[in-house]
């Protein structure tokens, strides 16, 4: 043809001249015709039409397909002589519905090219469509395609002429009988419900084709259909392919016989086989049914075999099996049918297999004949989880926290001893082939450490045990080898026998025939053997770690063993690890160094990491499952996972949101909709259920309930409470989960593990009334940070699933992750998990440990701890570290490192090395003696025990000891060293210090050491074993939201300062960031003698040049560090007490000179009087602050029921810790704790009165059940009124987030101290669960917080308020409208003296300008101090204000006024909001300094007692006045200040003036008796001449000559004037 037909009419190119074809003539004999591109179409009128020519091919060309399309009227035949099929397509598309157009002829398929047959359908399913009965015979070899066009306009990429296809959803009916041997593929969707897409009108129309089931369809609708008129016998086809449902049954749905197989061959069939008929195999070939649907129709198989890959046969089903034939079971389990025949005979009720079909059943299936027996799990537990099995255990006194579960092994033979190795001899190792295969593994394993520990390998065998020693080992009832020691009395497992996880090993005398002596390991179940195997490897010096840390195996000559050991069953049930967030450790490190051929975290990866569970005692784990940034492949979707899972005994269990072992990634909203339970139940629960079914043989825990699929809250619809969620999840969710559970695990579904996890919103939701069955085992989560959220209350305790935890050393979230080293304390995790041990969370304990490596001692302490809780029930960290080490290295290095350990986890829980802010590390430059720079003293110190420990190894230890420890000391040292150097070179550049970028430098190359060193962990360590287990991401590579997890290899930003050339001195003191400016003298903190501190001075150079700089002290008892210098220095400042007078705040002076300028530093020290340092107590306040570590009581008081606080080792983040215990003991009432409440006394000492803040840290744990009201202790100083703190934070809140990030929380109260001296603090027990870290009291510090404060009068409303950035938390809001507001505030017991007083207030929009006054009684008067603040600020800020000066002249209550005096024109109201106010004792402000003299030495202002004018305290025979006016100190005997001498004929008196003392007058008086009475000079009329100087030497002449009388008398008067 040349051109498509599209007439319409009776006459067409079929068999009319329409100029289509080549030759412009009708088809006539003789000719052959080819339609390769265009369209023929028959006539659409009369009965009957022939093809005139010799042959018709339907072809195709490079780009389009030709077509035969029929469009007869009903019945109407097409004959074709000779029809050949040539890639192209014959269709049918009258378009009215159900007609009937047949072919005759003969048709000729070639095999070059699929062909194509189709017919028009109804678009509604069963109701109709047309039928091409295709009468023509077909013969040929290559693909027909029937139907699944589906309107295309183009097939195969070719064009459809002139018009798309018709839906092809009619019937393609085959009434001939046929010799074509290619595959008949039907497609599509057909719609017809009677005939299907094809209907076979002839029993060998497919007889030697294979037929292949590709269709979309259901039951009522079939692919294939059967003619009943032609259903008087069997249908047949070589071959049967596909995945559709085949109904075996005719037009009227009687049953037919399908035979396959006929000409011998194989096939797959993945569909479903129904209907009332008879699969009949025949023929040599195999027939392989993989589908997972129950087949429903009757299979004979006649010949060949019929292969079943999964227990597919409906439990109605019929089968029968001839001899000679087969049905070959290969999926393990056993499938229930109604009957089953074997040549014909029915057989009896019961189980047939392998074992009794006389070989008519093969493979490792069995087939049960009669009702389907009750789904039983081979994990099932019927009974409720007790510790230890039942085993009562008592804790030691003195642990040993590695303790090897097994007898110990010696070199040496003993007597009775069994040798296991030695003189190039070994005993073989026996297990049963019938064991599990965890226990191959075991002895495997145990061959290779022998070979390990002596260089020999041992065989490891199934044979019949022959030699004179040998090592057997197995399980009881699963072992024939060890079952029959048992039944042979060579064993006794009475103590084991249906125990969970226990062993007993012994050595046993003449077991078997013709063996002497073997040791026998015998478990209770599979991981118990398990366990005992690798006990024995861990006796023999095989570390658990030896893989994964590369901790060596100590060599021995020989191993003998002799003895008995008989270990009992866990204290925790479930025990193991969660591997997580592994996108920069684990999964790049398993994908392309370790597994690469997996590319993924596959199941050598997981070999390594089950045997390393085993090795531990441990059994389960939560697989790798994150996927972002790195997609870790899900663990089911890795061929090979689950059954090496399988193999090492490990249990499967899945996260708090991949519910029923589904990781929620693998749920695609786009196929599967949306994740959302409430409009899309059915997709959700198939996705679950296939999981529950492709797991149904394995053990198991399934998780419970719902979450989102990104670690969020569920979807659900907007605004749906948590309590709606909470039904949803008990009554939709869970049933449905459980139903899976029933369906296809086990009968029961509560004898089958199952948790629920209560983490985030999820605790919301529990909280809001969620009931779960009782059996479902409560995981109870930490915060993430380490701290439990909840416990079980006396009512869940009840419950028989019981409860456990789930714990994390490694998470990413808020408020910031830790992802990298392990920093958790030990002693911390115990103090948490003895907790919730002993409220029995004894089920499940598992533990996120991120990648594992390097979480290593993390791993190992938790999963040791899990194996035996009461062993840990005293724990002393410092034992366990040295045991560690003395058991991974050496004895000889086991003190050194655990120093180390102790230091590192000291020094980074309180701020975790992630956790260091770039911005502000949180220690200060400038105060506390620079805790940055003390910080990194103590990493630095630590980082060189921990290197000379290093040196000192033997090469084959260093790995491990660099691995497990010291790169995570060199790591976060480091990270420490690169912030708090960048954070100084930031502060430098604001001092303007000329060596800035010398320290930014520094913080580089510490950034680049910190690489260099994951460098060294990756590609040298180990050669290379671990590398990109050390993998962090550039920034760039993720979104912001989760930059802060590669915070620990950031480089913060540094400081830069361009110095000019030559030189300038600058000084900053400690204290203050800002350096002293000329004539601005600078103050360093007091100095005190109990403390005896050191304070600093820097000094540097603000240019680039050479700097020379002196220091000089201007009295002897101030002792510097250097003196002088050419460098920037840091002078260390002491006080020589033996030298310096008493005092309160003795002044001295320190002076430092250099190129640029003089400055001078203020020193103040701390000794008074009175003060007698023996007779304090420990602990004494330095400054205002004391502080009280919390096992250091003074008292402790327990209840007369023995309940009271004990200390907790290492738990806190200042190390020790005391709590209550027994924990379980209920809260008390806080409005009536009895008299014996247990307590702790806490005595200190201070020289100061007044109010007094006390800051109790604890542990930042939370409220240990929901029946404990909180976490609450009460609190008394002196005897007051108790106060009852609560330290429960909400988690998220910003309470909790401050917590997390310090590792502690702290309880504020507040109190009063009447009189200086001995004080007593008081903490009574209220909950238990407190955990007390150290108490801090800051003692009359002169700050008092607003919302404290009492307001004594005011006239307008004031009302306290609450705002996170406020001190406190909040303040005092003076509701201020006008001008003349104001509001009075009374502030108690202030002393007199002289003070400065700083305001913080909220500057804002709404502010008003004020002004403060000041009064010492309430009606006043009132004075005012400072001058107008204006209050108004753009921004909402906290600023301090302006400090201004305040006196008191008496001791007591004083009245703070604010008054508003205005308002900025900007702003829109007269508020005032203070936050807090802080008076800081000063000198010399009230133009008194007598009284400020003798504040500093006598700290009282007063004329009275050793203060008095005429007091001699020091006993030197000077009196305080002349003292004072002298220069000389009242406290430290000193000669007279005062002397005379002759010059000339004139007598002279000289006296030391000091430039203070301008409040007295000095006379000089004059006479010839005593008292002299003339005046002769006076200080009123002599100004003070002496300059700068302190005190000057004043030279008086006596007016008359010393002839003039015989006796003279001159005489120093000091007087005060009135």
């Amino acid at each position: 043809m040349t051109a498509s037909d599209t007439s319409n009419g009776g006459t067409t190119s079929f068999n009319g001249d329409l100029n289509r074809w080549s030759d412009g003539l009708a088809p006539q004999s003789g000719n052959t015709y080819f339609n390769k591109a265009y369209l023929l179409r028959t006539p659409s009128s009369g009965s009957a039409h022939t093809f005139a020519g010799d042959l018709l091919t339907i072809g195709r060309s490079s780009n389009s397909i030709g077509r035969l399309l029929l469009k007869g009227t009903d019945d109407s035949t097409l004959t074709v002589g000779n029809l050949i099929l040539d890639g192209g397509l014959i269709d049918m598309g009258v378009g009215n519905g159900t007609i009937t157009n047949n072919l005759a002829g003969a048709i000729t398929v070639l095999p070059e090219f699929k062909g194509y047959l189709t017919a028009e359908g109804s678009s509604q399913p069963g109701t109709g469509g047309e039928t091409l009965d295709i009468l023509a015979s077909i013969s040929g070899s290559g693909e027909i395609q029937i139907g699944g066009t589906w309107g295309a306009a183009s097939l195969e990429g070719l064009d459809v002429p002139t018009a798309a296809i018709s839906n092809a959803a009619g019937t393609i009916r085959l009434s001939a009988t046929n010799s074509f041997d290619g595959h008949v593929t039907v497609a599509g969707r057909p719609v017809n419900s009677t005939r299907g897409g094809l209907q076979l009108a002839h029993p060998e129309a497919l007889r030697f084709a294979t037929l292949n089931l590709t269709t979309t369809n259901s039951t009522s609708v079939p692919p294939v259909s059967f003619a009943a008129s032609v259903n008087t016998e069997p249908f047949q086809i070589a071959a049967l392919e596909g995945d559709a449902t085949l109904v075996l049954g005719d037009t009227t749905d009687s049953e037919i016989v399908l035979e396959v197989g006929g000409t011998g061959a194989s096939s797959t069939f993945n569909g479903v086989l129904d209907g009332p008929g008879v699969l009949k195999k025949v023929g040599a070939g195999t027939l392989r049914l993989s589908g997972e649907a129950d087949h429903g129709c009757r299979i004979l198989v006649a010949e060949g075999v019929v292969e079943l890959s999964e227990p597919s046969l409906g439990n109605e089903s019929e089968v029968s099996v001839t001899t000679g034939a087969s049905l070959h079971l290969t999926h393990g389990e056993t499938d229930t049918i109604a009957t089953l025949y074997f040549d014909g005979v029915e057989q009896d009720e019961g189980v047939y297999s392998a074992a009794n079909s006389g070989g008519r059943i093969t493979g490792s299936g069995s087939i049960n004949v009669g009702d389907e027996p009750e789904l039983v799990s081979n994990y099932r537990s019927t009974r409720k989880w007790v510790p230890y099995d039942g085993t009562a255990v008592t804790p030691s006194s003195d642990p040993d926290y590695y303790a090897i579960p097994f007898m110990p092994v010696t070199e040496n033979a003993t007597s009775g001893s069994l040798k296991i190795a030695g003189g190039g001899q070994t005993a073989t190792i026996h297990y049963s082939l019938e064991d599990a295969a965890v226990v191959q593994i075991a002895a495997e394993a145990l061959g290779d450490d022998v070979e390990r520990v002596t260089g020999l390998a041992p065989e490891v065998s199934t044979a019949t045990p022959s030699d004179r020693e040998v090592i057997l080992v197995g399980t009881l009832g699963s072992s024939p080898l060890i079952d029959s020691l048992h039944s042979s009395g060579k064993i006794d497992p009475s103590e084991i026998e249906g125990k969970w996880e226990a062993y007993l090993a012994t050595v046993v005398e003449n077991p078997l025939p013709g063996v002497a002596r073997a040791l026998v390991i015998a478990g209770s179940d599979r991981r118990g053997t398990a366990f005992g195997v690798f006990a024995l490897s861990e006796s023999m010096g095989v570390s658990p770690w030896y893989w994964w840390a590369n901790v060596p195996t100590p060599s021995r000559s020989a191993i003998h063993i002799a003895g008995s050991h008989v270990q009992h069953s866990p204290g925790v049930k479930y025990r193991g690890i969660f591997l997580n967030d592994e996108d920069w450790g684990l999964q790049p490190w398993a994908a392309n160094t370790f597994e690469p051929e997996v590319g993924n975290i596959g199941p050598k990866t997981y070999a390594t990491i089950f045997e390393l569970l085993l090795r531990l005692h441990s059994n389960l784990i939560w697989p790798a499952m994150h996927h972002f940034p790195v997609e870790t492949t899900p663990f089911y979707e890795v061929p090979g996972n689950k059954e090496m899972a399988d193999d090492y005994a490990i249990v499967i269990s899945t996260s708090h949101h991949e519910p029923m072992l589904r990781n929620s990634y693998e749920y695609d909203e786009g196929d599967l909709g949306p994740y959302n339970y409430w409009t899309n139940r059915e997709n959700i629960a198939q996705f679950w259920e296939q999981r529950v079914a492709e797991t149904a043989d394995y053990e198991n825990i399934y998780t419970m309930g719902m979450r989102g699929r990104d670690d969020a809250g569920m979807l659900a619809p907007s605004g749906t409470s948590n309590r709606e969620k909470a039904r949803k999840i008990q009554n939709e969710i869970i049933p449905d989960q459980r139903q899976m559970i029933t369906d296809h695990v086990n009968a029961d579904a509560s004898e089958i593990p199952q948790i629920f996890i209560p983490y985030k919103e999820t605790l919301v939701q529990y909280q809001a009334g969620l009931e779960l069955p009782d059996d479902v085992t409560m995981l109870w989560p930490d915060d993430n940070h380490g701290y439990i959220r909840q416990l079980s209350t006396d009512a869940e305790r009840a419950r028989s699933g019981g409860s456990g935890v789930y714990y994390h050393l490694s998470y990413w979230g808020v408020p910031t992750s830790y992802l990298w080293l392990y920093s958790t304390p030990p002693g911390m995790t115990c103090s948490e998990m003895i907790k919730a041990w002993d409220f029995e969370a004894d089920k499940i304990w598992l533990v996120n440990v991120g990648d594992l490596k390097p979480h290593e001692l993390g791993t190992d302490f938790f999963l040791r701890m899990a194996r035996n809780p009461e062993g840990f029930r005293n724990f002393d960290q410092r034992v366990f570290f040295e045991q560690w080490a003395s058991r991974t290295f050496s004895p000889a290095q086991a003190e050194g490192i655990a120093d180390v350990l102790e230091e590192y986890f000291r020094l980074n829980i309180t701020k975790r090395p992630e956790h260091l802010n770039r911005s502000n590390s949180g220690f200060s430059l400038v105060d506390n003696g620079d805790e940055g720079q003390k910080r990194l003293d103590d990493f630095a110190t630590m980082t060189e025990q921990a290197n000379a420990i290093y040196q000192q190894l033997p090469a084959e230890q260093k790995s491990a000891f660099y691995e497990m420890v010291l790169y995570p000391v060199r790591g976060s040292n480091l990270v420490n060293r690169r912030v708090i150097l960048a954070e100084r070179s930031r502060l430098w550049e604001e001092q303007g210090r000329a060596s800035t970028n010398a320290v930014a430098a520094e913080a580089e190359a510490a950034h680049d050491a910190l690489l260099a060193e994951n460098q060294f962990y990756n590609e040298v360590n180990a050669d290379g074993k671990w590398n990109l287990m050390i993998d962090p991401m550039p920034i760039s590579q993720l979104p912001g939201w989760a930059r802060e997890t590669q915070n620990a290899f950031i480089m913060p930003e540094v400081g830069s300062f361009n110095a000019a050339g030559g030189s300038s001195l600058g000084v900053v003191v400690e204290g203050s960031r800002e350096p002293l400016e000329a004539g601005m003298p600078g103050e360093l903190p007091m100095f005190n003698r109990p403390s005896d501190p050191s304070y600093f001075i820097d000094v540097f150079n603000r240019k680039s040049g050479t700097m020379n700089w002196t220091a000089t002290t201007s009295v002897p008892w101030i002792n510097l560090s250097g003196s002088q210098g050419s460098e920037d220095a840091r002078i260390w400042v002491r006080i020589d007490w033996k030298k310096a007078p008493r005092g309160h705040a003795v002044p001295g002076k320190i002076t430092i000179s250099g190129l640029g300028g003089q400055y001078q530093v203020n020193v103040r020290a701390f000794y008074p009087l009175d003060l007698n340092l023996i007779d304090l107590p420990e602990h004494v306040e330095n400054n205002g602050l004391v502080e009280i570590e919390a096992e250091d009581f003074a008292e402790r008081d327990d209840s007369s029921d023995g309940v009271g606080w004990r200390l907790v080792d290492q738990a806190t983040a200042s190390e020790d810790g005391m709590t209550i215990q027994p924990v379980t003991v209920d809260s008390l009432n806080p409005n009536n704790l009895p008299d014996d409440t247990p307590s702790l006394t806490y005595r200190f000492y201070t020289f100061g009165s007044g109010p007094v803040k006390i800051s109790t840290q604890c542990l930042p744990t939370h409220r240990i059940t929901s029946d404990h009201p909180g976490l609450r202790y009460a609190i008394s100083l002196n005897g007051d009124e108790p106060q009852i703190i609560d330290v429960n934070a909400v988690e998220y809140s910003s309470a909790w987030n401050a917590n997390t990030l310090r590792a502690a929380s702290i309880g504020v109260s507040k109190h009063n101290i009447a009189e200086p001296g001995m004080q007593a603090v008081r903490i009574w027990m209220v909950d238990a669960g407190v955990v007390l870290d150290k108490l801090t009291m800051e003692i009359a510090s002169g700050t008092f917080e607003a919302e404290d404060l009492e307001v004594h009068n005011s006239n307008r409303s004031v009302v306290e308020f609450s705002d996170g950035p406020a001190s406190e938390g909040g303040g005092l809001h003076i509701q201020s409208t006008s001008v003349n507001d104001f509001a009075i505030l009374r502030l108690p017991e202030m002393q007199a003296g002289d003070y400065e007083l700083t305001v913080n207030v909220k500057r804002w929009t709404s502010r008003g300008i004020i002004q403060m006054a000041i009064a010492e009684n309430p009606s006043g008067p009132y004075q005012n101090i400072g001058g107008e603040f204006d209050l108004y600020d753009r921004n909402g800020v906290y600023v301090e204000l302006e400090s201004v000066p305040v006196s008191f002249n008496f001791d007591g209550t004083k009245y703070l006024r604010f008054t508003v005096v205005g308002k900025n024109s900007a702003a829109t109201n007269y508020w005032i909001l203070l936050d807090y106010l802080k008076f800081e004792r000063v000198n010399s402000v009230s133009g008194l300094p007598l009284r400020n003299w003798r504040s500093v030495y006598f700290g009282n202002p007063n004329d009275e007692a050793d203060a008095s004018d005429y007091a001699d305290p020091d006993f030197d025979g000077i009196p305080n006045l002349l003292e004072y006016a002298t220069g000389s100190y009242p406290t430290l005997a000193s000669a007279s200040p005062v002397s005379s001498e002759w010059v000339g004929d004139f007598f002279t008196l000289k006296f030391d003036r000091a430039k203070v003392a301008t409040d007295v007058v000095y006379r000089v008086m004059a006479g010839n008796t005593l008292p002299p009475e003339t005046e002769i000079w006076s200080s009123e009329s002599n100004p003070y001449a002496g300059g700068e100087l302190l005190t000057f030497e004043e030279t008086v002449f006596d007016v008359q000559s010393v002839a003039a009388s015989p006796t003279r008398f001159l005489q120093l008067q000091v007087v005060r004037p009135d």
